[in-house]
């Protein structure tokens, strides 16, 4: 008797499995070490603890790095880097956002410190889609996929 599975399910599958093996190769320090660099500044207008944002930016940190493992498979079938960043600048923008209104909720800082808030968030989803786009782009050359 043979198991029968759908396409979505079969894509689904191997999705996670590639996010996975993808996932081994991100390290957890690297993140905190980049959320220090970037975040420092900002700690004195926060109303939570570091580690509840630090949380929070890790989750967003993992989530781009993804975004960037996904969109590497682009670069391997030969498609420039301008048009892969089109592609997943929505999704990015979306991460870069959601981690500008969590800061803003949580803290209560300046109008004139907030342009700059906002790029640190920015940077910190660009800095991690590299890493994934990289990591990913490395997987596809040596066909680890």
């Amino acid at each position: 008797m043979n198991v029968i599975t759908t396409f979505r399910d079969r894509q689904y599958k191997k999705r996670v499995t590639y996010e996975r093996k993808l996932l081994r190769e991100l390290s957890l320090n690297e993140i905190k070490t980049e959320f220090q660099r970037l975040f420092f500044p900002f700690f004195q207008y926060s109303l939570l603890y570091q580690d509840e944002i630090q949380d929070t930016c890790i989750d967003i940190a993992i989530e781009a790095f993804l975004l960037g493992g996904e969109h590497s498979k682009f670069a391997y079938h030969g498609e420039s880097l301008e048009s892969i960043k089109d592609r997943s600048a929505p999704t990015e923008k979306r991460l870069a956002d959601t981690l500008f209104e969590y800061w803003q909720f949580w803290s209560y800082t300046p109008d004139q410190v907030l342009e700059s808030l906002h790029m640190c968030c920015d940077a910190y989803v660009q800095r991690w889609w590299r890493e994934g786009f990289e990591k990913g782009q490395r997987r596809y050359r040596m066909r680890l996929h």
